[in-house]
C-alpha cells in the first residue's frame, strides 16, 4: 500500500518524514481534513485574522496531491448581524 505525507504550514513549515499507509488517494484526502481538524482543535489560536493554516498530502514521489486550508478574516462591517 502507498505511504502519503502530511505536511503542515502554519507560518512554520513542519515536513512530515514518516508518512502514513493509506490504501489510496482519497482516504489520504479524508485523513488530511480530519488532520487539520483534530489539529486545529488543539491550537485554536493558529488562525486569527488574516491567517492561514494549511496541511499538505504528498505521495512517495514527493508530489503534492492536496492542500487543506484554513483562513479566517473578520467581516469588513463589523456591525453587520445576518437576517
Amino acid at each position: 500500500m502507498p505511504r502519503y505525507f502530511f505536511d503542515i504550514d502554519n507560518h512554520e513549515r513542519y515536513v512530515d518524514d514518516e508518512g502514513t499507509v493509506l490504501t489510496n488517494a482519497d482516504e489520504a484526502r479524508v485523513q488530511a481534513v480530519i488532520f487539520a481538524g483534530d489539529y486545529l482543535r488543539e491550537h485554536p489560536d493558529l488562525v486569527r485574522n488574516g491567517s492561514r493554516f494549511s496541511v499538505a498530502v504528498r505521495d512517495e514521489s514527493g508530489t503534492i496531491l492536496l492542500n487543506v486550508v484554513v483562513t479566517a478574516s473578520e467581516p469588513v462591517d463589523a456591525g453587520f448581524s445576518p437576517p
